[in-house]
């Protein structure tokens, strides 16, 4: 849905979240900052995060304001939209965190969307918003139970990403002849969707746990 069928948007958008200050500051419970939509050790997988991901956040905000402004929109005509998320104390952080930095690096003017997690379901699956916050845990310990979530017509692709590519790559995964050839495969879905943003990752789940200094043999 316009305008968040422009790449160029929806890549402002993504440059200008500064994903350390929401990882270490907003959370601050040993969550890391995301680039791409596989987290580190997963298992015959090693992520290369895109370019950009190096970049100072001054860099990252210079480019967002570039292509935002190509794509039409500046001081004198912001992007507008809606940011859908569901009930929870850390979502409703991170949800003024973005909308401010969306503000301050952009000039763009958030309105935020809370709703029960049942309703924001019901709502995502009639399509009836702009942007929603989302998570994914990963249901083994491969790839594909990631970049498959972006699949043409996958039931948790909600924002109804499709790239006959990108598709395709993930069929030819299925019959690579050594794990070698499967981790070319998704690097290349990866740069696709790194191309593409049909998301915008922000952080990785940690797993906080407290325990007492004297406590011996513990392993997680």
């Amino acid at each position: 849905k316009a305008p968040f069928d422009d790449p160029r948007v929806r890549r402002a958008l993504d440059l200008s979240l500064d994903k350390n200050i929401i990882a270490n500051n907003v959370l601050g419970m040993g969550q890391t900052p995301a680039y791409s939509l596989i987290p580190k050790n997963v298992s015959g997988f090693q992520r290369k995060d895109p370019e950009w991901a190096n970049w100072t956040q001054q860099q990252r905000n210079d480019e967002a304001k570039k292509l935002l402004k190509e794509a039409g929109f500046d001081d004198k005509h912001p992007l507008k939209f809606n940011l859908l998320y569901n009930t929870s104390e850390s979502h409703l952080r991170v949800a003024i965190a973005a909308s401010s930095m969306w503000k301050k690096n952009l000039g763009s003017e958030v309105t935020l969307q809370n709703q029960e997690w049942k309703t924001m379901l019901d709502t995502v699956r009639t399509g009836n918003f702009e942007v929603v916050r989302q998570s994914w845990t990963g249901d083994y310990n491969e790839a594909s139970t990631f970049l498959n979530t972006l699949e043409t017509n996958d039931s948790n692709n909600n924002g109804k990403f499709s790239h006959a590519q990108y598709d395709a790559l993930l069929k030819k995964a299925l019959t690579a002849k050594d794990k070698q050839e499967k981790e070319a495969i998704y690097q290349q879905a990866s740069d696709i969707l790194d191309s593409n943003v049909p998301l915008l990752p922000i952080y990785y789940y940690v797993q906080p746990q407290m325990v007492k200094t004297y406590i011996g043999g513990f392993s997680p």
